[in-house]
């Protein structure tokens, strides 16, 4: 994201969590600090929280300095969310699933005119539609990962599945994935970005 004059990647509890403190961490902690400015995502259940107090975006709300690779995302508030039998169309899942989530964290009704929950309700319908893709244990936390962070980011890099379900609910983010191709269109992207 651009931030104050220049390109910015910060680290996320969701990457501690999906690293968990295995061999490729002291690569990322590397590569991390010559591009995070120092900015970390906050934890999500704040990032959510502030989205809802405030009624809409504040990078000031996702952003923070006091992040940690030892403080990993904890995805147990919205544990189930995937195993919701949604019925309806793609509309009516969506709403389901973004009530059952704003339910789950404790928030009344009109939170979910939060930017985060209209995308994690898109992103399980679309889920739930998409019925012949095997399950993987990481799909809850990409849906919690998007929701939290596209709002906000002007660039989000992640896997193929996750990269298409983003375009086509209309996340309104760009989006690149891990294949090659991409990854070298990312990089020439950012470079001209950075000046």
């Amino acid at each position: 994201m651009a931030l104050e004059g220049r390109v910015v990647v910060p680290p996320s509890p969701f990457h501690v969590l999906e690293l968990h403190g295995g061999y490729l961490l002291p690569t990322f902690r590397r590569m991390f600090a010559q591009v995070s400015g120092g900015f970390w995502v906050r934890p999500w259940p704040d990032v959510v929280r502030r989205q809802v107090e405030r009624g809409g975006l504040d990078r000031g709300d996702f952003l923070w300095r006091r992040g940690s690779w030892d403080e990993p995302a904890d995805l147990a508030p919205l544990w189930g969310l995937l195993d919701l039998d949604l019925e309806g169309d793609f509309y009516q899942r969506a709403a389901a699933a973004r009530a059952w989530a704003r339910r789950r964290l404790g928030l009344g009704r009109a939170a979910e005119a939060a930017p985060f929950f209209g995308l994690l309700g898109r992103l399980v319908a679309f889920r739930s539609l998409e019925r012949t893709r095997e399950e993987r244990a990481s799909d809850l936390l990409d849906v919690v990962m998007a929701a939290t962070v596209a709002p906000y980011a002007d660039v989000l890099a992640t896997d193929r599945y996750l990269r298409e379900a983003l375009v086509r609910v209309g996340a309104g983010v760009r989006t690149w994935s891990g294949r090659s191709g991409e990854v070298r269109a990312l990089a020439r992207w950012l470079r001209a970005r950075a000046g």
